[in-house]
């Protein structure tokens, strides 16, 4: 067994992972600061304080590092199920406007958007993995809610996702163009309250049927 693992084991030099953990903020901080088409490969290693070959070694392109960013971010958003739509809901608020890292995620999403449009390569790696899985995660909570009976029969599923993710993206976007708006001191609640008002079946924000015993609970 010892002489199958040693045989497994990549050739060269062992990877670090404090170099690993340079290159990823490198590459991010990079992306935000001078966008997809300013930064290279060699502003990204001279940020982390690596040498190019140390770079390659891991991404074999400015595509591949940013891509290998997207995967870590996409590992950070996981969407549990709460027991309700209006506990499901609160829980990925709270985490996408309510958190410390709101502006941080803003950031990124933001400069994606204005960085996608004009490359095809690098709208395909975000579609694939970060807002396609975002998608995907959002359905799945939506799913749940109607095999519950908490989601409007109306309502197909990928608009009652839009209903949910509208409101994030414009919050998200306020805060990166730092907009002066007009919101509660409560904004996890009153955003989940808004949101279940236009999706939940028997207007769970306004504490009629279970979804509404559920979100005051």
């Amino acid at each position: 067994m010892a002489d199958e693992d040693h045989s497994a084991r990549p050739r060269g030099r062992p990877r670090s992972d404090s170099v690993d953990r340079a290159l990823t903020e490198a590459t991010l901080e990079e992306f935000l600061e001078r966008g997809y088409h300013a930064m290279s490969m060699e502003s990204i290693a001279a940020r982390a304080g690596v040498s190019k070959v140390s770079l390659y070694r891991r991404w074999n392109s400015k595509l591949a590092a940013v891509t290998g960013v997207l995967q870590l971010l996409r590992k950070t958003t996981p969407i549990g199920d709460h027991g309700s739509l209006a506990a499901d809901v609160r829980a990925l608020v709270e985490q996408s406007a309510g958190s410390s890292e709101a502006r941080a995620a803003a950031k990124v999403v933001m400069r994606m958007i204005g960085e996608i449009s004009g490359d095809e390569e690098l709208r395909a790696a975000y579609r694939t993995h970060l807002f396609a899985p975002r998608l995907d995660q959002l359905r799945v909570l939506v799913e749940r809610a109607r095999a519950r009976g908490e989601l409007r029969a109306d309502l197909p599923a990928d608009i009652a996702c839009a209903m949910i993710g509208g409101p994030l993206f414009l919050y998200h976007f306020t805060l990166v163009v730092e907009a002066e708006v007009d919101v509660s001191l409560d904004l996890v609640e009153e955003m989940t309250r808004a949101i279940l008002n236009g999706i939940a079946d028997g207007l769970g924000g306004r504490g009629k049927g279970p979804v509404g015993a559920s979100f005051a609970g």
